[in-house]
């Protein structure tokens, strides 16, 4: 496997905002894990270590796929290429033109084919600072970031968001509803590992306009015990133009109402 720390930015400075992830490439038939592993296996973890007053947001992750685990169970991750990024912002220090910024990050993953095998590695990127006012991107890994951004599924709060949705409860455990403002298809459903340690079992079926969602909760919990606030997770799907989306679902579990 390839590792490789990159950035959309080819100098630093002062208070400038930049993009900065970790890039695996990977072997075939070889697969890293989502933040959720699904019924195995161990999250893709990057530490940033970046320059004194600079910061950086949380870890964004693409819209993962499904496999079979070694192991046999279901888990969520990435095959063959996978880029997880986050925002920073440089510090507002004044520098010196030619000064070198060091960004680093150390990764860590647990890959698996037939088998699995644990990575660890720390990564290195030196970018020189500038107070030039014009901003140098990278022009290699500027466009690659753009593209893995596009994969990254919509927030729930977008105004953009594919679907309306609402929970119901339903026997033993729940059923979410989506009604979908533009068709949709090969829908599957991530859960984020609070969701998925409460209802570890989920059915997804319905039409092109309308999405069902059946959780199963673990053995010992009744609808009024259980210890989740919300419904959290990614609804994956191909839109009418034939690409693959995503977009975050969270839904109260006071909420009841059909939509």
């Amino acid at each position: 496997m390839r590792v490789e720390l990159v950035s959309d930015i080819a100098i630093v400075q002062p208070g400038d905002p930049f993009r900065i992830g970790v890039l695996f490439t990977l072997e075939p038939g070889w697969h890293v894990h989502w933040a959720n592993p699904g019924g195995s296996g161990e999250p893709v973890a990057i530490d940033f270590r970046l320059p004194e007053r600079f910061e950086v947001g949380p870890l964004q992750w693409p819209v993962p796929v499904r496999f079979t685990q070694p192991d046999g169970r279901v888990g969520y991750g990435y095959r063959d290429e996978v880029l997880i990024y986050a925002d920073g912002r440089a510090s507002n220090r004044d520098v010196d033109d030619g000064e070198m910024w060091p960004l680093a990050a150390e990764a860590r993953w647990l890959a698996c084919a037939a088998e699995c095998a644990r990575g660890r590695v720390t990564l290195t990127l030196p970018l020189p600072g500038s107070i030039s006012g014009t901003r140098l991107v990278d022009l290699i890994n500027a466009p690659r970031i753009d593209a893995w951004a596009r994969r990254r599924p919509l927030p729930y709060a977008s105004a953009a968001l594919p679907f309306t949705a609402a929970s119901a409860p339903e026997a033993a455990g729940f059923v979410v509803s989506l009604s979908w403002r533009t068709p949709a298809t090969d829908v599957e459903w991530f859960p984020f590992e609070d969701t998925s340690a409460v209802f570890p079992m989920s059915d997804v079926g319905g039409s092109r306009r309308r999405t069902r969602i059946a959780l199963s909760p673990t053995a010992g919990h009744t609808e009024t015990e259980l210890p989740l606030s919300a419904i959290r997770g990614v609804v994956a799907y191909t839109d009418a133009a034939g690409e693959r989306r995503g977009a975050e679902l969270f839904l109260p579990l006071d909420r009841h109402a059909a939509p």
